[in-house]
C-alpha cells in the first residue's frame, strides 16, 4: 500500500519514484467523481498531506495516461504454485512498456479464497492490496504471457 511515512517522499513521489519525469506524458489531474471521492476519503482516512495528496494524484494521473494511450500492450499471469503468499493464487497483468520496464497498469488478485480483486488507475489501492510499484520482472519464473481476451474476461467479471 501507500504509506508514505515509509516512503518520506524521499524520491520524486515515494514510492512511485520509478516513474519518468511526468512533463513526458499528458497527465489530466481532474477525475470522474466517483474517482474524486474514493481518493478524497483514502487521503482523509490515512491523514495525508497536502504534498502526499498531490503526489498520489500525480501518479494516479500518470497511471490513467499510460492506460488510455492506444499503445501496445501485453498481458501476464502468475500463479503462486510455491505458496510464497497464497499457495494456488493468482495475479494477472495488463502492462505496457515505459522506457525498457514493463509497467502494470491493471492487476487482478486471485486469492485462493475470497473475493478477486482488480487495480487500476481508477482504484489504486485500498486496505487490501494495490496495484504493483515495481516493474514486471517477465523472465521470472512463473510469470507467463497470456491473451488480452484471457484477461479481460477475469477483468469484466471483477468489480473493485
Amino acid at each position: 500500500m501507500y504509506r508514505p511515512e515509509r516512503a518520506g517522499l524521499s524520491t520524486q513521489f515515494g514510492m512511485f519514484g520509478r516513474i519518468p519525469a511526468l512533463w513526458q506524458y499528458s497527465i489530466v489531474t481532474e477525475f470522474p467523481a466517483h474517482v474524486e471521492d474514493r481518493y478524497r476519503r483514502l487521503a482523509e482516512q490515512r491523514r495525508w498531506t497536502p504534498e502526499v495528496r498531490a503526489a498520489f494524484r500525480a501518479s494516479v494521473g500518470w497511471y490513467r495516461a499510460l492506460d488510455e494511450d492506444p499503445g501496445p500492450r501485453c498481458y501476464f499471469e502468475y500463479v503462486d504454485e510455491e505458496g510464497l503468499s497464497d499457495k494456488g493464487s493468482r495475479w494477472l497483468w495488463e502492462a505496457v512498456i515505459v522506457d525498457g520496464d514493463v509497467v502494470a497498469i491493471k492487476q487482478i488478485e486471485v486469492p485462493s479464497s475470497g473475493p478477486s480483486r482488480r487495480y487500476w488507475w481508477q482504484h489504486l489501492e485500498d486496505d487490501t492490496g494495490m496495484l504493483t510499484d515495481q516493474a514486471l520482472e517477465t523472465d521470472q519464473p512463473g510469470i507467463t504471457p497470456i491473451t488480452r481476451s484471457a484477461f479481460y474476461a477475469l477483468w469484466d467479471s471483477v468489480h473493485s
